[in-house]
């Protein structure tokens, strides 16, 4: 009994050191400004939305390209994983079935959600795959 207990009280733990808090209240990095100055409410995903692809390469770089790059940044991938990187638009465009299944859908990426990817950031790349995924 007291394994669960110190096993829950764990999980409990990393859930909310992981969670992924959505304060809006003021953009702190580059990616959440650009996020920021976007219309449309997350909640909007069934309606067009014009997404910018400077929008998307923020987002990529600043949440998925800390690991999937050439040169990861990330404390724990040294490679990227899978051999999957994103350090161009081109990159980025040829992996849109797999990123829309990962970060979208299932929502399984960034690993642990490391990176703390907003909902919102997930929409405004659904609809830029939704869009085509264009690179201009």
């Amino acid at each position: 009994m007291k394994l669960y207990l110190v096993v829950g009280a764990g999980l409990a733990i990393l859930l909310s050191a992981c969670g992924s808090s959505q304060d809006e209240a003021k953009p702190t990095t580059e990616v959440e400004a650009v996020v920021a100055s976007s219309s449309k409410p997350a909640n909007e995903q069934s309606a067009p939305m014009t997404v910018d692809v400077s929008q998307v390469k923020a987002i990529i770089k600043q949440r998925c390209a800390v690991c999937h790059s050439a040169k990861p940044t990330d404390d724990l991938f040294k490679v990227a994983p899978g051999n999957v990187m994103f350090d161009s638009i081109e990159q980025i465009q040829s992996n849109a079935a797999r990123i829309r299944a990962r970060a979208v859908d299932s929502q399984t990426m960034p690993f642990m959600n490391k990176t703390q990817m907003t909902d919102r950031e997930r929409s405004i790349i659904g609809q830029w795959i939704k869009a085509g995924a264009p690179t201009g």
